[in-house]
């Protein structure tokens, strides 16, 4: 039964006065007519959920709740479908989801339509049809994994430029270490027979040539990420909620940003400030761009939300891959060392003692920590750190979480349950992974891999996750790999660890939630917490185990509005961006789109005194704005960028360099004028004139060219 005065008393505080004829407070919205999973122990199923201004108004039963009922509340019938609270993703990478939202999906069965070749050419195809790419546009793919392409059958250049001859095209390796490409991608990258294959990289040829034969891996692929071109402001909006709807279409209501490099966050955060987010996004600052993102935000804001955004902790990485042979283990790997190392147990990603520092540096911050550890010598190696940064002292809480774990120890967990340590598993590596991990670490071992089980019965909470990109988000597959520890090849990979159905729900929401220290507002169906909710097409914990990977997201709601699908008409606009220009205007080192909105744009202006003195130059320098994107002559080289007019700011993004010498003073003078850029914090615009200013002080002048 629902207690009327206790739930007054909650929304009475809140000040919603509202109620119905019978003194029952008034709902938005109540839920009914399907399986209500409530992930609450002390309440398991209830007929029906009412929701009030973005919040669980009450859960009971239908007759109960339908008290709440005014004029104005929705009733909206489940006809027989799930509603259960919105996921939490344990950990991913949704920086990554801005860019593969606008690319093909190109992953191998069950998770993409990628079995073979001719596959992924037909799904290319399709792709760019329904999009209506140009001629001459980049067209880009993701997810394709080479490990099981039927009888060795390889995709290569020649079937890319059979299908798109007038079209650049790009597919980026299952790794995201690597990509396949045809000629005119290669030609756009600047790969070529003459190309020599670097150090720890990868160019396959083609047969009997030293023509590139499509895919480039490793350390060779840094020129593709060097050439990466920066998003414009536009972008960032329109890519964020892209992005979004990636996570919402699997049912998460709250994303992870697990490993921030200092230009994502403020990616994140100028597109947040807009009013882009759709869902909840948490991001992890890495360890080495903290001191900047405390500088943005100090560490007394951190973990509270600003525009359904807010600071997590910090991220420290101790190690690599398992299936790459780049994890730290205390025993070798059974197939040597990526680069064919004899005795090779991988290498951590910093010593002991620079380790032992960093996890010191968060637990003197006072927030929250995660931690990538995989091998088992990686997690012995934290537990180290942990115990370095605490120096005895166990008493104050730390909210701690290890991300992957996978190779956890039956003897390691005692010291997470002590020490109350989280472990996020990766349970999706039984299906994925585990062949590879069989043959580098042995049957035993392999078998152990996220050991959910044991760390459930020994009192944990762990979380579960997909690292996405590296794995689809699909929560569905990852509750079906959690319950059912099958492999691709069908074996099963240590089901003395397969958890139950419900403990796997709670390792997406209730425990995620505590992941987050989100548990009294998120992660289960309670009076009071946010009304985000997933709809499923089928209860999992009456399925077949082995059904639950086909159950569907049929709808996901975020503080009770629909964000999947897309409401008709889409979704409320993000308000346009003003501008002044006779004003003066702060010029930052990021990124955002200049959209020929100032008076600025659209002219080349050449460079006429640097640094107070005239330049005589036959060939200055030059800057042009047009478009969202700077252009930088500077005698020799070519550089480019972003930039942009954002409320009364001009921001200006990383700017890529070509890498020509030239006569020596003309090189010199290049030097000077970027040094001098990188300084500028302001400029104003004088008619034909140009103003770069650096704390006050005029340090470069520009003519405008007619």
């Amino acid at each position: 039964m629902v207690h009327w005065l206790a739930i007054v008393g909650v929304w009475a505080v809140a000040g919603m006065g509202v109620f119905a004829a019978n003194g029952a407070p008034t709902a938005d919205a109540i839920y009914f007519g399907g399986d209500i999973v409530t992930i609450d122990d002390r309440n398991p199923t209830v007929e029906a959920v009412a929701v009030k201004e973005g919040k669980i108004l009450a859960v009971g039963s239908k007759a109960d709740l339908l008290r709440m009922q005014g004029e104005k509340t929705r009733l909206v019938d489940l006809g027989g479908k799930t509603l259960l609270p919105g996921f939490l993703d344990g950990h991913s990478h949704y920086i990554s989801s801005l860019l593969v939202a606008n690319q093909c999906k190109l992953y191998a069965p069950p998770s993409g339509p990628g079995k073979d070749v001719p596959s992924i050419v037909a799904e290319l195809k399709r792709y760019a049809a329904e999009r209506k790419i140009p001629a001459g546009e980049l067209i880009m793919g993701y997810g394709y994994d080479d490990t099981v392409m039927p009888d060795g059958r390889l995709l290569n250049r020649g079937d890319l430029d059979e299908a798109f001859p007038n079209n650049p095209v790009r597919i980026d390796h299952v790794s995201m270490h690597g990509a396949v490409m045809n000629s005119l991608a290669l030609n756009k990258y600047g790969y070529s027979a003459a190309t020599e294959t670097p150090p720890g990289g990868v160019i396959v040829r083609k047969p009997g040539s030293r023509e590139p034969w499509g895919l480039i891996m490793e350390t060779a692929f840094m020129p593709v990420l060097e050439q990466s071109e920066a998003m414009t402001a536009q972008q960032e909006v329109d890519w964020s909620r892209a992005g979004q709807m990636l996570y919402a279409q699997a049912g998460i209501t709250t994303a992870h940003e697990g490993a921030t490099q200092f230009a994502q966050f403020m990616t994140i955060k100028r597109a947040s400030e807009a009013g882009a987010n759709l869902i909840d996004v948490v991001a992890y600052p890495f360890i080495t761009d903290v001191d900047k993102v405390l500088a943005e935000i100090p560490a007394r804001e951190w973990t509270k939300y600003q525009n359904r955004f807010k600071v997590g902790g910090v991220k420290i990485t101790l190690d690599g891959s398992p299936q790459g042979r780049t994890a730290f283990f205390t025993t070798p790997y059974r197939t040597g060392g990526p680069d064919g190392e004899k005795n090779w147990k991988g290498e951590p990603t910093f010593p002991q003692d620079l380790a032992n520092q960093m996890v010191k540096k968060v637990y003197d911050l006072n927030v929250p920590l995660i931690l990538h550890c995989n091998g088992d010598a990686a997690i012995d190696a934290f537990l180290t750190g942990y115990e370095y940064a605490r120096a005895g002292d166990f008493g104050r809480p730390w909210n701690v979480t290890t991300i992957h774990t996978q190779f956890l120890r039956k003897d390691q967990i005692p010291k997470f349950v002590r020490y109350k340590v989280r472990p996020s598993f990766y349970t999706l590596h039984t299906f994925y992974f585990a062949d590879a991990h069989i043959a580098n670490r042995g049957r035993e071992q392999a078998m152990y891999i996220s050991p959910m089980r044991d760390a459930i019965d020994a009192g944990l909470r762990p979380t579960n996750h997909t690292d996405f990109v590296v794995a689809p988000l699909d929560q569905m597959m990852m509750l079906w790999s959690a319950v059912n520890r099958v492999s691709r090849a069908g074996s099963e990979i240590g089901p003395e660890q397969r958890v139950t159905v419900l403990e796997g729900l709670k390792s997406m929401t209730l425990w995620g939630a505590e992941q987050y220290g989100e548990e009294d507002r998120k992660g289960s169906l309670a009076a009071g917490k946010l009304a985000d909710f997933v709809i499923l097409d089928k209860n999992p914990m009456k399925v077949e185990p082995m059904a639950i990977k086909e159950i569907k997201v049929v709808e996901t709601i975020k503080e009770g509005v629909t964000i999947y699908p897309a409401p008709e008409g889409g979704h409320p606009a993000v308000a346009a961006l003003a501008h002044n220009p006779g004003q003066t205007y702060a010029w930052r080192s990021h990124v955002c789109d200049l959209a020929g909105l100032n008076t600025a744009a659209k002219k080349t202006w050449k460079l006429t005194t640097l640094g107070g003195k005239p330049i005589r130059s036959a060939k200055p320098p030059t800057i042009t704005f047009a478009g969202g994107k700077l252009a930088v002559f500077g005698g020799v080289n070519r550089m480019n960028g972003s930039c942009a007019l954002v409320r009364d700011t001009v921001t200006i993004g990383k700017l890529a360099s070509t890498r020509m010498a030239g006569p020596p003073e003309l090189m010199e003078l290049e030097a000077k004028f970027a040094r001098t850029l990188a300084t500028v914090d302001s400029f104003h615009v004088h008619g034909k004139e140009l103003e770069l200013l650096s704390g006050g002080t005029t340090v470069a002048t520009f003519a405008a060219s007619e």
